[in-house]
């Protein structure tokens, strides 16, 4: 919140009363150091640290990144009494680059703006309320951090009056404590119903007459008392909590005496590492205290994108990916304003640990390798897309009929955007720089337009279905899954909704029904196929399942044996009567395709188990997977190929392992118990409160809804298939496991025998000799043959009587060619010709392929291209080449000379 707008003026005169020896006694605290008393203060005040979460909210699926240090503890916001500690410490990672929080524009611009930052915290899910809140932080910036009172003044809700004398006991003045509006001092979670409450904030005097505004806001404590319903309505909670953050950039930038939160310890250290790193490369760099705006700019993304890929975020086109892609091209477009042309992100990076030498967050050093791999491959994979993009505004911007208005044309920026994969945000700012602007609505006009083009049909019914679907969730239709015992997958169940939509000629047919065993929980997993049996006896087959809302399971079903003539619409109105809301089916999951996902789900636990075990790294990070019935696909974050060394070691490990079998058992906990007890999240995913654990004991243990064997020993055998690239620093596996596995090993030997007489070798182990050989033979007749076919072209008896004829003034030759000699011998022909008989043009034809030849020093009016171009205004082909030689396809074959007269005679007396 920053409404010192509102107070500035009257506190700035306040502030310039302060008394210049008190400063002396403030603390003069590193980072690390600050990092450091925080948690230790309020470990002494009975709080219990905790460790900073991820920046992917696994617990809330309204966040795109962690965006505050409450957002770990929602859950016990809103369920004090289940919290597992009263009150709790933190410095938490945050990210505002996304979604509803986005300060990504406004980093370099302003004195405080960050992607990345930390936010220090303390919590209280009902030990304590808002005079101990008051009283801890007042204690923390005057006694622990010796903060002059005359420098510091705070804010209050207006109606507060609780609040205005507990600072008033702190010993503040009436003129220290300002009373504001709840637009300021009332906090909300988000903009629906929750806990919420006043809150007060603290700032400090900068006294930094340059700013336009000198009060810095320093820390928030939110009073947690009352609960706003949909309607808006307030209610006292019962239990109140305390929620409060100080950005720890912001408070060190008081404690070591800066301007501005760039010119930190931390930011001092990477910005240093910059400049020298561009002195290395003959860079002329700043010495200015301050750091320039793109300075800044390449410093804030670049510890942003560290920490992001550090917590298994990885570049892509969507989501979270998206916005680490925008972050590591905007660091790219302001380094390359500083002259740097050349990929060097990965080399800042000895210069970012430097700032976090405490061990605070150790993912940074275990991960250093595959974050500074995937930073350098989208790095190297932009600077080629930046350099066409900015050449292309180049024109723009030194067009003449464009100068007047200094407008880029939304077709430009399009253009850059969808042809070139500029991000439209650089094209923004680029042109912000150069005094130009973008028609923003023009250019997402064209975006929209490229969306609907060809799809209009398909984007329509997608709409209708989404709404009509949304009326089950409105009718609360939420059947309960019971795919995960194999018991249940065939028995009886009650129809719970039905709809059917026509798709163009035909009909499609959605049911819902209760208990539901068809699995479509998605997690990479294909749903589950079967039949349905209505109770007069005719089947329905299941195709597809699907989630469109949480809690609600979709069946796609088509008639199983409809007869010829028969459309799907006579068959629903055959069996309408029992396609209704309260009728019975008896269901049957096809339990082949359900088992072979259920082999290559829990395959792709123990290939993440093994890829971990063997490279010796927690680098690895699953960024996706699919599972089929018979394969899977494994993606990973890792910086460079697997050799076959480690991919044998990684399938002969899950062989062993799998062979000694092992049984799966399956927990429900806490997600924050789950995390704690070594569970690995998938980071493509999102969690409720309670998860689903997948545990292997002592060998893989792992957070998933999807359907698993009671026994790995149902996994062998298991082969990798292959291991490619997908993205910068992303890595995939295919492989295969259990009785596909053996179907693939047997398709792979069929062709074997055949092999083994054709190549006249004895066993396997003769294959590779005997085809080595076989392929050395092959080359060594090749090479025989081109000599044979050099030395018929030089033999002029080999070749039909040529054909005279003319073009202009050029004398031209029309060889008929054997149809049995290649195209090779033409080529080889053709170079013979055009020396041995300079004074003419030689035409070569074989069927449809005619070849054009002359001697460029002695007809110097026509070139073999022009030749065959006018040719080809007269006949039907295609071709072209150069000066002396030139070749095509004709449309029509040309076989003997009777076609050389009719056709190619013609063609070149009309030249």
């Amino acid at each position: 919140m920053y409404q010192t707008r509102l107070l500035s003026n009257k506190w700035l005169r306040l502030g310039n009363s302060c008394s210049v020896a008190r400063v002396r006694y403030m603390q003069q605290l590193t980072s690390p150091e600050l990092r450091s008393t925080f948690i230790k203060y309020f470990e002494k005040q009975g709080h219990t640290p905790v460790k900073s979460a991820s920046l992917v909210p696994h617990n809330d699926k309204s966040l795109l990144f962690t965006n505050a240090g409450m957002v770990p503890f929602k859950e016990h916001f809103l369920k004090p009494n289940a919290a597992p500690f009263q009150c709790a410490t933190s410095v938490q990672k945050c990210m505002r680059a996304g979604g509803k929080h986005n300060d990504l524009d406004n980093v370099g611009y302003t004195p405080r703006h960050h992607t990345f930052f930390e936010m220090l915290g303390n919590f209280s899910f009902g030990k304590y309320s808002k005079a101990e809140a008051i009283n801890y932080a007042w204690k923390f910036l005057l006694e622990e951090l010796k903060l002059p009172i005359n420098r510091l003044r705070v804010t209050v809700l207006e109606g507060d009056d609780e609040g205005y004398e507990l600072w008033k006991k702190q010993g503040l003045t009436d003129d220290m404590i300002v009373k504001c509006g709840p637009e300021d001092n009332f906090w909300t979670m988000g903009d629906g119903e929750g806990p919420c409450g006043s809150c007060t904030e603290i700032f400090w005097d900068t006294q930094d007459s340059s700013l336009d505004d000198p009060w810095l806001e320093i820390w928030n404590l939110v009073f947690m008392e009352k609960y706003r319903n949909a309607e808006g309505e307030l209610s006292d909670l019962p239990i109140p909590c305390i929620d409060t953050g100080m950005g720890l950039e912001r408070m060190a930038s008081v404690l070591q005496g800066k301007k501005n939160n760039f010119q930190i310890d931390q930011f001092e250290t990477l910005i240093t590492g910059l400049r020298e790193l561009m002195t290395t490369r003959g860079l002329k760099s700043s010495t200015d205290v301050d750091p320039s705006a793109h300075e800044k700019i390449v410093a804030d993304h670049f510890r942003a994108m560290c920490f992001l890929i550090g917590d298994g975020v990885v570049p892509s086109n969507i989501g979270r990916g998206y916005v680490l892609r925008r972050i590591i091209r905007r660091a790219l477009r302001s380094a390359k304003q500083l002259g740097l042309n050349e990929p060097f992100l990965a080399d800042l990076y000895p210069s970012l640990l430097a700032g976090f030498t405490d061990g605070s967050y150790p993912e940074l050093a275990s991960r250093a390798s595959s974050i500074r791999s995937i930073i350098t491959n989208e790095e190297t994979a932009f600077l080629a897309t930046l350099d066409r993009g900015m050449a292309l505004l180049e024109n723009v911007f030194n067009q003449t009929d464009l100068q007047a208005t200094k407008q880029i044309p939304p077709q430009i920026a399009f253009q850059l955007y969808d042809t070139y994969g500029f991000p439209f945000d650089l094209t923004l700012i680029i042109a912000r720089e150069r005094g130009w602007s973008v028609d923003i609505e023009a250019v997402e006009a064209l975006r929209e337009k490229q969306k609907i083009a060809g799809r209009e049909s398909w984007k329509s019914e997608s709409i209708a279905d989404k709404s009509r679907l949304s009326e089950w969730k409105n009718l609360n239709i939420r059947p309960q899954f019971t795919g995960y015992d194999h018991s249940l997958l065939h028995q009886e169940s009650e129809i719970l909704a039905v709809d059917t939509a026509k798709k163009g000629k035909s009909v499609e047919v959605n049911l819902a029904i209760d208990p539901c065993p068809f699995y479509g929980l998605g997690g990479g997993q294909v749903p589950d196929n079967g039949i349905i049996e209505l109770s007069n006896g005719n089947n329905w087959q299941v195709v597809d399942v699907t989630q469109p809302y949480e809690g609600g399971m979709v069946l796609k079903i088509v008639p199983t044996d409809l007869k010829p003539g028969e459309d799907i619409a006579q068959r629903i109105e055959m069996d309408r009567e029992y396609l209704q809301k309260g009728h019975l089916v008896r269901t049957q999951v096809d339990m082949k395709r359900r088992e072979g996902a259920e082999i290559h789900h829990t395959a792709t636990h123990l290939l993440n188990a093994g890829l971990r075990k063997v490279l010796k790294s927690e680098d690895i990070v699953q960024a996706g997977s699919t599972v089929e019935p018979k394969k899977l696909r494994f993606d990973f974050t890792y910086g460079k190929p697997l050799k076959q060394e480690q991919l044998n070691k990684i399938e002969d490990w899950i062989n062993e392992t799998a062979l000694q079998g092992g049984e799966t058992h399956v927990k429900h906990m806490k997600l924050t118990d789950a995390v704690n007890a070594g569970a690995i999240a998938a980071f493509s995913e999102k969690y409720g409160d309670t998860v689903r654990v997948i545990d292997v004991p002592g060998i893989s243990k792992e957070l998933c809804g999807g359907t698993h064997v009671d026994d790995i020993r149902k996994l062998y055998p298991f082969k990798i298939l292959n291991e490619t690239s997908v993205a910068a620093g992303t890595r995939r596996i295919e492989a295969t496991a259990g009785l596909s596995c053996v179907e693939w090993y047997r398709k792979a030997y069929e062709p074997i025998p055949k092999a083994l007489q054709l190549l006249r070798a004895n066993g396997t182990n003769e294959i590779v000799d005997k085809l080595e050989k076989t392929l050395q033979q092959t080359k060594d007749l090749q090479k025989r043959v081109e000599f044979m076919n050099e030395k018929l072209a030089a033999a002029g008896e080999v070749v039909i009587e040529p054909i005279s004829s003319k073009m202009k003034d050029i004398d031209v030759k029309i060889h008929l060619i054997d149809p049995d000699l290649d195209a090779s011998f033409m080529q080889k022909r053709a170079n013979v010709l055009k020396e041995s008989q300079a004074d003419a043009a030689h035409i070569l034809v074989n069927g449809n392929t005619i070849v054009v030849a002359l001697n460029g020093k002695q007809i110097k009016s026509e070139t073999a291209n022009s030749i065959l171009k006018h040719m080809l205004k007269h006949i039907k082909g295609g071709g072209g080449g150069q000066k002396e030689m030139a070749q095509g396809r004709l449309a029509e074959a040309v076989v003997n000379e009777t076609d050389i007269i009719n056709k190619l005679v013609p063609a070149l007396e009309k030249c």
